[in-house]
């Protein structure tokens, strides 16, 4: 019985022991979560008008996976703004031309990104390079356009037009920039980007003769917080 009960307490005391030998090591990676906001530039290929870019906003959530101070895995999920814009011809009411005024063409995206990332070194100041992939849900397609209320008198029929159904929901195109990063801390990175997307998908989901496909710009600047990534030693 006292071999029993000794068994015992040995099973139960030897974890605990182990473990009050135990301490935490940190590792090179590190895993990053942040907030980035910018600006796109993006117009479109094969349309058949004279087109111009459009400019939105955008930004979003970044998570990083830093597997050491150079290679990193970057993936997250923004909202994107692409289009294109061109100039057309409109009427008042009693169908009296007004004259050509911009419109544009909108795409609005969740955005989710798949790219590694190389740093160019270790300093506190660093340039680093990336491409990837993404794919980009189609939230909302309008087209509009900055029309006058009224026309010598005559009223004018504002022009905002959602086309979302005529477009495919999903789009996927791969991806390359880079940038520069601040290390405020060894947690606490400050950062600004350029990156160019170039979509691989016909963007109509309605029979046309046209294939038109992104091609999008964006610049951003977005500050990362890292959690050191630990394990246990004995």
């Amino acid at each position: 019985m006292k071999r029993i009960n000794k068994t015992i307490l040995f099973l139960v005391l030897f974890p605990i022991c182990l473990n009050s030998y135990a301490w935490k090591v940190n590792s090179d990676s590190t895993l990053y979560v942040g907030l980035w906001g910018g600006y796109s530039f993006s117009k479109i290929s094969g349309y058949p008008l004279n087109i111009s870019p459009y400019n939105g906003l955008c930004g979003g959530v970044n998570i990083v996976f830093a597997a050491n101070p150079e290679f990193a895995f970057r993936s997250g999920f923004s909202i994107i703004n692409k289009g294109f814009c061109y100039y057309n011809a409109y009427f008042d009411i009693y169908n009296n031309p007004i004259g050509n005024y911009k419109t544009f063409n909108k795409f609005s995206y969740l955005t989710i990104p798949a790219d590694v990332s190389f740093n160019l070194g270790r300093k506190k100041f660093n340039v680093f390079l990336s491409a990837g992939f993404h794919i980009g849900f189609l939230i909302k397609q309008n087209t509009y356009a900055n029309l006058p209320t009224t026309f010598n008198g005559n009223e004018v029929v504002p022009i905002n037009v959602d086309n979302t159904e005529a477009f495919k929901k999903v789009n996927i195109g791969i991806n390359a920039g880079g940038g520069i990063e601040y290390k405020i801390k060894s947690n606490l990175v400050v950062y600004a980007e350029i990156k160019y997307e170039h979509g691989l998908v016909n963007l109509y989901a309605i029979d046309t003769q046209y294939i038109i496909k992104h091609r999008n710009y964006y610049a951003g600047v977005g500050v990362r917080i890292g959690i050191p990534i630990t394990y246990s030693t004995y």
